[in-house]
């Protein structure tokens, strides 16, 4: 009993605790080191978290093979190639060209569905196109970036392995946990329960990237400080485009691609590159974790405002 209610509780004060998680590890070194070290598993709890909002969230209607294949296409295709022609015209470093690209190439995040389920999107479409784009990744990233020359080399045969592993177990443990789910009402007791489980991987996510983000802030503000600000304005920005791209379908279905189009698991990315990212590029995949753990808070903060919330219908 307890434990669901404190699972409820961490599930509906999630886009807060994000923003705290962050600060406590930019602020407490020892939080981030905690944190790093649980990193691991935060993965794990995300999915898990993700598959269980997905399947505990209220009818959202049927989820059509047009639609997988438009957003799949929207977010792993066109996003990515579209950027790399537009910066093609840009005069960057090529670092800083390697690390936006790749925050573009890295699949939705992994806790995309409980996301959605905090702000009231569709859970099952976030998690039907964040878990294919994910199990692509292995292949996907490293075809992009030889297309693209980023010059980057990735160990992807490891991770591949530690991704279907980690799908895998959580999917099972998620099925299992649904099929019985009268014997673990206490513990799962609805939807906010859910979404609390990936609530603790995304904190844990906060305080460990808070290390690398200390870091780059330490080595130059100036520099990150320009990086974080086009991170926001990327994430924020793919996320209003995407959403008044796909307006037609209705918010709730744009909300959901806007947030699978801006929210990208940058964390992966810098896993599968080991120390292969050139510092400038690790500096703005750091900035962009950022965005991430801020956005659903800034969302349920517009949406608290009357003049703003009463354009978002409950549904669609």
């Amino acid at each position: 009993m307890y434990v669901g209610r404190i699972l409820s509780t961490l599930g509906g004060q999630g886009p807060i605790l994000l923003v705290i998680s962050l600060c406590a590890g930019l602020l407490i070194t020892p939080f981030a080191r905690f944190g790093y070290d649980l990193l691991p598993l935060s993965a794990f709890l995300l999915t898990l978290g993700s598959f269980l909002t997905a399947g505990l969230a209220p009818s959202e209607g049927s989820i059509r093979v047009p639609l997988i294949g438009v957003v799949l296409g929207w977010v792993g295709l066109v996003l990515p190639l579209a950027a790399a022609l537009l910066l093609s015209f840009v005069p960057l470093d090529p670092a800083l060209r390697a690390g936006v690209l790749l925050s573009l190439l890295a699949p939705p995040v992994g806790s995309a569905a409980a996301i959605a389920g905090m702000l009231g999107l569709r859970p099952r479409l976030a998690l039907v196109v964040s878990i294919a784009l994910t199990l692509l990744t292995p292949i996907s990233i490293p075809c992009f970036a030889t297309m693209l020359g980023l010059g980057i080399a990735f160990d992807m045969s490891g991770l591949a392995i530690r991704l279907f592993s980690i799908i895998g177990a959580a999917g099972l443990m998620a099925f299992l946990a649904m099929r019985f789910r009268r014997h673990l009402l206490p513990v799962l007791p609805g939807q906010s329960a859910a979404t609390g489980i990936a609530v603790i991987g995304l904190i844990i996510v906060g305080l460990a990237t808070s290390q690398g983000i200390r870091a780059q802030w330490t080595s130059n503000a100036l520099r990150f400080d320009v990086m974080l600000a086009a991170a926001i304005v990327l994430n924020f920005g793919l996320c209003g485009l995407a959403t008044v791209t796909f307006a037609r379908l209705g918010l709730q279905t744009a909300g959901t691609i806007g947030l699978l189009s801006g929210n990208r698991n940058v964390t992966l990315v810098w896993a599968a590159a080991g120390f292969g990212l050139p510092p400038l590029a690790e500096g703005y995949v750091a900035a962009c974790v950022i965005p991430v753990l801020a956005l659903p808070l800034i969302v349920k903060l517009c949406l608290g405002i009357p003049s703003f919330s009463r354009f978002i219908p409950q549904s669609e």
